[in-house]
């Protein structure tokens, strides 16, 4: 059992920006097994000027390189009462994410990130041609890779891009008429700052979104 703790000047996540301010982030996780192959826990950010909420609950099996998650997200920002029960398919903002990842072996450590949204309700359905609602299915798959290692400051590069399972759009694009796109693409650098006889890890993230046209450079922090 263990949790951290991190601050942000931005809360950015698959070329989204869901917070566009100074966030707060805790992560709270426990093993389920003793060779901690399994984990559950939850994960909260609250920006510092109380407008964006979120609370999200996982379950996670891992083993050597492989990571196979279910993330339930449920984001409350905007919501005047948030019903945090209500799985209706019509009426939900729940959203189901199936992650999977996969780290290739050091001769050559590239990361394969693939997720697909398998429950959204509202926040990610398309009216076909009978007005029935249905799940687009709305998937993301990036591609990293740590370009410098073990020094003072390391870094990775991604890109990352989306389409629908079933449907002409994607909840990430802003742009509906349009389906696949790349939109988040950049470089993070990392670094331990000694403080106190104590290593503070801080990154760097420079994001590009091509598909909805918008960057952001985020600094963070993890405390403990």
């Amino acid at each position: 059992l263990d949790f951290n703790v991190g601050v942000a000047t931005s809360h950015l996540w698959r070329g989204l920006v869901i917070n566009d301010g100074m966030t707060a982030m805790g992560f709270v996780h426990l093993a389920l097994d003793k060779n901690q192959h399994f984990t559950t826990g939850v994960w909260g950010g609250a920006g510092f000027d109380g407008d964006y909420r979120e609370i999200n609950y996982y379950v996670q099996y891992q083993k050597n390189n492989l990571s196979i998650a279910i993330w339930n997200l449920f984001n409350t920002t905007g919501i005047a009462s948030p019903e945090v029960f209500n799985y209706d398919k019509l009426t939900t903002t729940h959203i189901i994410d199936l992650r999977t990842s996969y780290r290739f072996p050091k001769a050559f450590p590239m990361r394969i990130e693939a997720d697909v949204f398998l429950y959204t309700g509202k926040n990610d359905r398309e009216l076909d041609v009978n007005n029935n609602y249905n799940s687009r299915y709305s998937t993301y798959v990036e591609l990293s890779y740590p370009v410098v290692e073990n020094q003072k400051v390391n870094v990775s590069l991604y890109v990352g891009g989306v389409f629908a399972l079933n449907g002409s759009s994607n909840l990430y694009r802003a742009d509906k008429s349009k389906d696949f796109g790349i939109v988040n693409t950049g470089f993070r650098l990392t670094k331990d700052i000694s403080v106190l006889n104590y290593k503070l890890p801080v990154s760097a993230t420079a994001m590009w979104n091509p598909a909805n046209k918008i960057a952001r450079l985020q600094l963070a922090v993890s405390l403990f």
